[in-house]
């Protein structure tokens, strides 16, 4: 079993309201792009400060810890959250990702295997980047809020 994010937009209105129970009904659009690859990808936009959400992996780190469903952890980012974060995600090219996935330390690292080396792929990581600085580059353009949900499932990646 591994844990796959999934985001999803909140309208403004909803966030300054928001209680848990309202969470999962108020829900616009949701991402799947990042899934399995969220750990290793911030570790990338952290490049070591894991222990800072206010780091380059705001996008998935920050935010405040809400109730979720049963099974799944929730966070939620504001509206200005989510614009620092978009900001933040428009300064890396696919050549940063690509250098400091060669440089991280994928031990205890969800994407990590037992004996350290990765078990997802820099392409992977790339393509997750890409998908989730264009989601939160709109959310950010209509003034939405953010809900990172991390749930458990069955893993799809080969070796894991």
């Amino acid at each position: 079993m591994v844990i796959t994010l999934t985001t999803w937009c909140i309208a403004a209105d909803v966030y300054q309201n928001m209680t848990v129970g309202e969470l999962v009904a108020e829900l616009k659009r949701e991402q799947l792009g990042v899934g399995e690859t969220w750990d290793v990808l911030a570790r990338i936009l952290a490049h070591g400060f894991m222990e800072s959400p206010q780091t380059h992996a705001l996008a998935i780190i920050g935010g405040r810890q809400i109730s979720g469903p049963p099974g799944v952890r929730a966070r939620v980012l504001s509206p200005d959250e989510v614009a620092e974060a978009s900001k933040l995600l428009n300064v890396f090219f696919d050549r940063v990702i690509e250098s400091r996935y060669r440089q991280l330390d994928f031990t205890g690292a969800q994407g990590g295997g037992v004996d350290g080396a990765p078990t997802i792929s820099v392409e992977d990581c790339i393509r997750a980047y890409n998908c989730l600085r264009r989601f939160y580059a709109k959310a950010e353009i209509h003034g939405e809020a953010m809900a990172l949900l991390f749930a458990e499932s069955a893993s799809s990646v080969v070796g894991a």
